[in-house]
Parts: C-alpha cells; structure tokens; sequence
C-alpha cells in the first residue's frame, strides 16, 4: 500500500486498484539515482511511480543539489525507502548523477529525473530482461512523452534495428528517452561517467558510446513516462541543448547527423524572429519584443559555436 501524500496532486491517475507483483527473488538489482535541484512540485509523483514496483534487492539514491524548495520536506516524508540521501551544492546534473553513481552499489543502473515516472511493475520486467538475456548490458523500454497532467504527447516504440549506433547517431530524430534506459555495471564502467561538461546531452553522449560497444536490448513494454513542462531544460533552453547535442555527434562521428540538428537550431531561431516582427508590428517594441530578441542573440551565439566546434572537428580529422 502506497503512503499518504502529501500533496492530493502527488497521486498518480494508475494508483486507483493497483496491485503491486513481486519481483523473483533471484532478480538482479537496481541502482537509481534521483538527480534533483528544486524539484519540490513534481517529486512526489516521481517517488510514488517508483513505489509502485517491487523494489526489493534495489536502491533509491537521492542527490540534491541544495534545494531550496520543499524538495527535502517531500523527501522526509519518503525517507524510508531511500539507501542514500545527499544535499549539497553540486556543478549541476552531470555532477550529481555521477556522485549518485559512485554510491551505486547494485548491478543494473540508471538515473531518474525529479520529474519523470517508472510505470506501475516494470523494473520486475527489465530485471528480467537482464536475467534472462546472459551478457545484456542495456535494457531500452518504450515510452511516452507526456504533458505535466501526463496526458500522452507521443508513444516511442522501439525496436532492435532502431537501437544500433547508426540509427542513434542522428539522435534528434532517433533519440531514446533517458528514463526508458537501464545499463549495466560493465557498460557504465567502460562509457561512464557522464561529461561533467554537458549539461543537456549527456545522456546522448553516453547511450552513443554504449552503442558504439554494445548491442541493445529492447523489452516491448511502455516502461517510463518523460514529463515535459516549461520548467524542463530542455524546453527553456532549446537552443543551448541543441547546440550541445550537435557538438556531442561531432565527437562520436556524426558530423552529417550534427548538420541536421543545427538546421533545427536554424528553424528555430527562423521561428523565434518571426514571432518577434510580428509581435512588434502588431504592439510595438516592448517587454515581450526586447526577450524574444535576447533570445535571437543566445540562439544566434548558441548557433555560431556549435558550428566552430564542427569545423573544428573536421578539420581535426585525418586526411
């Protein structure tokens, strides 16, 4: 039976005669590390998603980045079922996932945003998936691109022959959704950690180097929800995460699939420019005109150095 909550807007819409189906004892575990910083309004969902699977012989590992929301307050009262609780300033994701890592004691792996969701028993089935697969070393589940209320935005269906480097390289039309993907030990060892540099693709460089050395192993069931909202770095700072992405298939290779994705950054800045001209035309300079020309500046900047870094890269490569 799942706790109280705190919050009535914490409950999840599939708690309503859920039954919880206990893992085999002979399952492997898992590691999860909940990177957070001021995740106070989602993490209680997140948290509850995690309760609705059998988590014993696994691990929740909280790291906190100095909230100064309710973050800790939603944690106290979840406490019991964390194995590690951190907070303290960190240098951001890339950061906190990798010391959440380091404190990861079981043998399959992964990271949750404070504000993506595990559906109702499905570590039992990744669990197995690595059980009965001898030498698996990455687990990808479908999932769902949701709205903050997690009415569905998009359904990603895998499948084996869209999980191999090739397909991944060109990862703004074939990208995996983090929450989705397990790893093993092994592949974290010989790909991890995370850049502590990247701030938005890090999880794109690391499932590419995974799939630069190993084959994927795909379980045809819905296993995560990404909750995407205005707060999501993603979303605010798109053409920062695009710039970073481009750069990050320049270092695997990808110099093709880095030009498509900064024709996307183009689309975006042609979108963002005329929304201010019309907005101008419409109501004159003011507040709302004076942003979306900042944020021409940034995506303009944003664009000239993802494209530097891509000269760069080729010229680097050998005749």
């Amino acid at each position: 039976m799942l706790p109280e909550p705190l919050s009535a807007t914490a409950v999840l819409p599939f708690e309503k005669g859920f039954r919880l189906e206990k893992a085999d004892p002979d399952l492997p575990g898992v590691s999860i590390v909940i990177p957070v910083w001021n995740a106070g309004p989602f993490l209680e969902r997140t948290i509850r998603s995690l309760l609705m699977n059998d988590l014993a012989g696994c691990e929740l590992i909280l790291m906190d980045g100095g909230s100064t929301d309710m973050t800790m307050q939603v944690v106290e009262h979840y406490r019991e079922h964390f194995t590690v609780v951190v907070s303290e300033r960190d240098e951001g994701q890339s950061d906190a996932i990798n010391k959440g890592m380091a404190r990861a004691k079981k043998p399959i792996l992964t990271w949750l945003n404070g504000d993506d969701l595990i559906l109702p028993n499905r570590l039992k089935v990744v669990r197995e998936a690595f059980r009965d697969r001898p030498g698996t070393k990455v687990v990808v589940g479908n999932a769902y691109l949701t709205e903050l209320d997690l009415t569905p935005i998009h359904r990603f269906n895998y499948a084996p022959e869209r999980l191999t480097f090739g397909k991944l390289l060109n990862y703004t039309m074939h990208h995996l959704v983090q929450p989705s993907v397990f790893f093993s030990r092994e592949a974290w060892q010989a790909c991890g950690p995370v850049k502590h540099e990247l701030h938005y693709a890090m999880d794109a460089d690391l499932f590419l180097s995974m799939a630069g050395r190993f084959a994927f192993e795909h379980v045809p069931v819905d296993v995560a929800y990404s909750v995407y909202h205005s707060e999501c770095k993603t979303l605010k700072k798109r053409a920062e995460s695009l710039a970073e992405l481009a750069l990050v298939q320049t270092m695997h290779g990808g110099f093709k699939e880095a030009e498509i994705t900064l024709g996307q950054l183009v689309a975006l800045y042609n979108e963002t420019k005329a929304r201010a001209e019309a907005l101008e035309a419409s109501a004159g300079a003011g507040n709302d005109v004076a942003l979306l020309h900042r944020k021409l500046n940034a995506m303009a900047r944003e664009r000239r150095h993802a494209r530097d870094a891509l000269l760069s890269a080729s010229a680097d490569l050998p005749a």
